[in-house]
């Protein structure tokens, strides 16, 4: 059974709804996350997903054009806030900032012997 992208979300908990919503009516959907950046799922901060991944919905081939008629229909999200944008950004850097220290640190340590 080959699978398609019906629905590209930011946020797992309208990823999960919609969904919920296309399996309530007899499809066979999944949300899928789409690591953009690298980093797996069990990483990602909750609610702050837009620079590390997106979640997609997937159906059977058979199923796809129903179901996108059917998000359709239901409507797209509001539109996030550009400042989780920013604030994701900013965890990463945070989570990366220790680790590029602690290597220029120790080659430099390395270069002086």
């Amino acid at each position: 059974m080959r699978e398609v992208v019906v629905g590209h979300y930011e946020d797992e908990t309208e990823a999960e709804t919609a969904a919920g919503y296309l399996r309530s009516i007899g499809f066979m959907a999944r949300v899928f996350f789409r690591a953009t950046m690298g980093a797996p799922r069990q990483v990602v901060p909750i609610r702050v997903v837009a620079p590390l991944g997106a979640f997609e919905i997937l159906v059977p081939d058979a199923e796809a054009q129903e179901a996108r008629r059917e998000l359709g229909a239901r409507g797209q999200p509001a539109a996030r806030p550009r400042r989780y944008r920013w604030l994701g950004l900013v965890l990463v850097v945070v989570w990366l900032l220790p680790l590029v220290y602690g290597a220029i640190a120790a080659v430099s340590i390395f270069l002086r012997r």
